[in-house]
């Protein structure tokens, strides 16, 4: 059985719903750790995806690869935001 558009924009609108409750019963303590939680599984991601594509078991060279991704992120963010100002 395939799921109509409706059906799947009522499931996303719940979920979203959800979500919103959730946040709003919360604490700023809880959070806050929700947002340390989901930084670091975001990092842990993106170093074994690193690892993965360097066909590597070393944690040292994933996260200096991700280093030097985000510092090339960094760097193209820089000249762009630095484009719009001039």
């Amino acid at each position: 059985m395939n799921p109509s558009q409706e059906d799947l924009k009522k499931l996303q609108d719940a979920i979203y719903r959800d979500k919103v409750e959730r946040a709003r019963s919360m604490t700023p303590e809880e959070r806050l750790n929700d947002v340390f939680e989901l930084c670091n599984s975001v990092m842990l991601r993106m170093i074994d995806g690193a690892m993965w594509q360097l066909k590597t078991d070393s944690l040292e060279e994933g996260k200096k690869e991700v280093a030097r991704r985000i510092e090339k992120l960094r760097r193209l963010s820089d000249i762009t935001n630095s484009r719009k100002v001039s």
